[in-house]
């Protein structure tokens, strides 16, 4: 049975879609499922601190990636970790009707609803997991001599499979929800 989750959202700082990833991390971690997530740092994992090392090979990682270029799987798929789920924010913005906004500092209003609903999919898949007995994640080892600086990435490293608009799983990953259930 799975104990936590991490999360995993994109350390972006120039779009404002990372900034809606971030806070979107944060409410799911500290208000919808505390002590039972946990936030991945981009600058310790890069570091190679050991805390974020050992979260994101012992945890299933729901990833949060903002835009196309897919920053947060990349950065996994170089450190040859699977995430367990990918939570895709242009897809939710597109379902919710919302908008990025264009302050990275303080959200406007569209943009917090977006990362709220950023969230609660985020939730969804880690509480699938966590309470889905049948649910098995093996624990994965970090590529030590993986350079992180490629320029040759594929385009979907992980051939994600769509659970539902804006959340998929890697097709080489355990399916979270329980079997007859809605994804």
């Amino acid at each position: 049975m799975v104990e936590r989750v991490c999360i995993f959202p994109c350390g972006g700082i120039k779009k404002t879609e990372a900034t809606v990833a971030r806070i979107a991390a944060y409410i799911v971690n500290e208000d919808l499922l505390p002590r039972q997530t946990m936030l991945l740092c981009v600058p310790a994992f890069l570091r190679g601190v050991e805390e974020d090392l050992v979260m994101a090979e012992d945890y299933p990682t729901v990833v949060i990636d903002c835009h196309v270029e897919n920053c947060g799987t990349n950065l996994l798929y170089l450190a040859g970790i699977t995430p367990a789920a990918r939570v895709f924010i242009p897809e939710i913005a597109a379902r919710e009707g919302l908008a990025y906004g264009h302050r990275r500092r303080e959200l406007e209003p569209p943009a917090k609803q977006l990362a709220e609903a950023v969230a609660r999919e985020a939730a969804r898949a880690a509480l699938a997991m966590l309470e889905n007995p049948a649910y098995v994640f093996a624990k994965q080892r970090i590529k030590t001599e993986t350079c992180l600086a490629k320029n040759d990435l594929p385009t979907d490293p992980f051939a994600y499979v769509q659970l539902s608009p804006g959340l998929y799983r890697p097709r080489s990953m355990p399916d979270f929800f329980p079997e007859g259930s809605e994804a």
